[in-house]
């Protein structure tokens, strides 16, 4: 029980941090967007270069979104009793590997097993810079 409580806390501070940077980025981005005065006047090139800036703090806010997804997901798996346990063979997943990657849903050998087969981590890809569908 002991595990399962450390585990839960973790996880609660983390969703909390990643929704704090949620609302910090949204924030920030309203404040800082000369469309939102009507005391700025833009041109095109301005228009182009706020469409440019907007896709970065969009993947960026993507890439939150989708940890925070996987977060609460692994909530879920904790309340289930499935958290902590991986997917593909069943074994505990040591506690270092879940306070490293608290969402992770595999063991260390599956996960390199999946990375080696193609199938690859969420990790991987958001540090690759790709997308997830929402």
């Amino acid at each position: 029980m002991e595990r399962k409580d450390e585990l839960r806390k973790m996880l609660i501070e983390l969703q909390y941090e990643i929704v704090g940077k949620i609302a910090q980025e949204m924030g920030k981005k309203l404040e800082e967007d000369p469309r939102m005065s009507s005391l700025s006047p833009m041109d095109v090139g301005d228009l182009s270069h706020l469409d440019q800036d907007e896709d970065v703090d969009y993947a960026l806010l993507n890439r939150h979104v989708e940890r925070l997804r996987e977060v609460e997901d692994a909530l879920g798996r904790l309340e289930g009793g499935t958290y902590g346990i991986c997917e593909d063979c069943g074994a505990t997943i040591k506690l270092e590997r879940l306070k490293v990657l608290p969402f992770t849903t595999c063991c260390v050998r599956c996960q390199e097993r999946r990375e080696q087969t193609g199938q690859g981590s969420k990790l991987k890809q958001m540090k690759l810079g790709k997308d997830f569908e929402l």
